[in-house]
């Protein structure tokens, strides 16, 4: 049964009249009723329709007052608010505008819709009364979930790994200078006969090449010829320095004849036949090619310094490749390089070692040469012959990063370091070498730092619209006081926000939640300059709501991804500042 504490005023005053009436009629003897009683019961009535009028009148005259998104806010409307945000929602991404509650087809553009996921469906969703926006961090820029997922920013760790460089040059076969011949006559003479009539032939060791006539090679036989018969015709004399001066003199005339290149098998004819050879045969001490030839028919003279002949030996040949001024000091004596032949696709390569870099460069093409040398039993690798060369620098353990997460300036090298919480810092490294897809960090970064390996041209624009790299007039803490920690909540009206005019929400509180009042609040949004295109800036002054609330209008010149500083001072004193993004569309 209800009480009296819970019926309605309007009911109380019902039951007060029908008391009345009940009450008996006055008696003819002039009896009359207590009029106390129903005005007392009237005059409560009023009061309690009075009381819950004036509750009733400021409840919804409160909630007239209060700003729609202070109103979706609380109790049970957050809740129901939430749950909306995180129903599925799928968009088309050529027009992010366009959302739907289904799966299906873009009907703009016939592409599959995208389903939204739910984390950035939270991130869009007003964040509760007392949380905090994101505070800026010294050196740091701040990309929300959503923006992340659209601008494909991905991250991974720093870490160590055994690196190997492999460099490719273009190369050339030579001969092995070690390994060329030059033929000639120790004496002077005139050529009879030619073996080896033509260059590019090859020949084997002790081939003949030619045969010439020497007046000086057929005294020398003489004399040799003279000694032997002395020597036989003084065996039996008595007196030994006779018999060992004829020796001599035999030992003598016969190394005069092999310095002349006369071989022993003609030195065991001469003796044999007993008279000196007209002419005398010229053979190759070794096995090649004939690249040059001098020697030829019909009695030519010749002399000491005449080269008639030049062999080389193509059993092992070099190969001199053109490697790159900054390759240079990777590249060591005794390192294993690979060539193969441009013209043999599938080919197994060759695989030869580095005998020599050359201590000069190319002051045309600024490369070095290095030498390589390369066994070749079938002569498969002709003088001349273009290579191609690979060699693989084994590198050791490196502290890495993949090449997409350096950006370079051109003058200075960064990595963007993922804080957490959607918080990327711009970092000065200093590279080492870089191969395999990855660049060796020397200074600058630690193993297990998750760096962004993506969408490095969206963070570096929002480290310039910061200043980041450099100051683009966003505010500075004062280095005499610290600054308050203050939670900063902005939105805009529209959501995302348009080009033009937008209206611009932002509540202020300060650790504990209180609101901040009468302060001075700025919204500053910014753009880098970008090629041609002139740096963009735009600010507003907000002016105070109450309750810790300011508004404004702010103006966006164009659609982009602006990077958005909200400062707040109180008298000209420095009280806080927070970082946001505002995609304008």
């Amino acid at each position: 049964m209800d009480t009296d504490e819970t019926k309605d005023p309007l009911e109380i005053l019902r039951l007060a009249q029908e008391d009345r009436r009940a009450e008996p009629a006055p008696t003819e003897t002039g009896e009359r009723r207590d009029w106390r009683g129903p005005l007392t019961e009237a005059l409560l009535a009023l009061i309690l329709i009075a009381g819950a009028t004036g509750v009733a009148w400021q409840f919804y005259g409160e909630r007239l007052r209060r700003p729609e998104w202070v109103e979706r806010l609380l109790p049970g409307k957050a809740h129901r608010a939430g749950a909306a945000a995180l129903r599925d929602v799928y968009y088309c991404p050529m027009h992010k505008d366009y959302q739907s509650d289904k799966p299906g087809n873009c009907p703009i553009c016939s592409m599959q819709l995208v389903k939204k996921e739910k984390s950035a469906m939270a991130a869009e969703s007003p964040a509760p009364v007392g949380a905090s926006g994101p505070r800026a961090e010294p050196n740091t820029i701040f990309l929300a979930p959503q923006q992340q997922q659209l601008t494909g920013v991905r991250t991974e760790p720093a870490g160590y790994r055994h690196l190997a460089k492999e460099i490719r040059a273009a190369g050339k076969i030579a001969y092995d200078e070690t390994r060329v011949t030059h033929i000639h006559t120790k004496v002077s003479g005139w050529i009879e006969h030619v073996f080896v009539d033509f260059a590019g032939k090859f020949v084997r060791q002790g081939d003949p090449l030619f045969t010439f006539y020497s007046p000086d090679l057929v005294a020398t036989q003489e004399e040799y010829l003279l000694a032997l018969r002395a020597q036989k015709d003084l065996a039996s004399s008595s007196f030994e320095r006779v018999t060992t001066g004829a020796r001599s003199l035999v030992e003598a005339s016969r190394q005069r004849l092999r310095l002349w290149d006369v071989t022993d098998e003609e030195v065991s004819r001469l003796e044999k036949e007993g008279k000196a050879l007209r002419t005398l045969t010229v053979y190759s001490p070794v096995g090649g090619l004939v690249t040059e030839r001098a020697a030829y028919h019909h009695g030519r003279y010749v002399s000491p310094e005449m080269d008639l002949y030049t062999i080389v030996d193509l059993s092992r040949v070099w190969a001199l490749g053109e490697i790159y001024e900054y390759e240079l000091p990777l590249v060591k004596t005794g390192e294993k390089t690979e060539i193969e032949m441009p013209y043999e696709q599938g080919a197994p390569p060759l695989r030869g070692t580095v005998n020599y870099v050359y201590p000069y460069l190319n002051p045309a093409t600024r490369t070095g040469q290095i030498r390589m040398e390369f066994p070749n039993p079938s002569y498969a690798l002709k003088p001349d012959m273009f290579v191609n060369v690979k060699l693989r620098i084994n590198l050791g353990r490196q502290l890495t990063v993949p090449e997409d997460a350096v950006f370079d300036t051109g003058t200075e090298q960064y990595v963007f370091v993922d804080k957490g919480n959607g918080y990327f810092e711009p970092r000065k490294v200093k590279l080492g070498v870089q191969a395999e897809g990855y660049y060796a960090i020397t200074e600058g970064l630690r193993s297990g730092e998750r760096v962004a390996t993506a969408a490095n041209f969206i963070l570096d624009s929002e480290s310039r619209l910061k200043g980041a790299f450099g100051n683009m007039g966003a505010p500075q803490v004062a280095a005499a006081k610290p600054a308050e920690q203050l939670q900063i909540q902005l939105r805009t009206d529209p959501s995302p926000a348009k080009v033009g005019d937008n209206s611009v929400w932002v509540r202020v509180a300060d650790v504990r939640g209180s609101p901040v009042h009468d302060a001075s609040v700025r919204v500053r949004v910014s753009m880098p300059a970008m090629g041609s295109m002139p740096p963009m800036n735009s600010e507003a002054v907000l002016a105070s709501k109450g309750n810790g609330e300011y508004s404004g209008t702010l103006k966006i010149p164009l659609a982009w991804t602006w990077q958005t500083t909200v400062t707040v001072e109180r008298a000209g004193e420095f009280l806080g500042s927070a970082q946001f993004s505002i995609i304008a569309r």
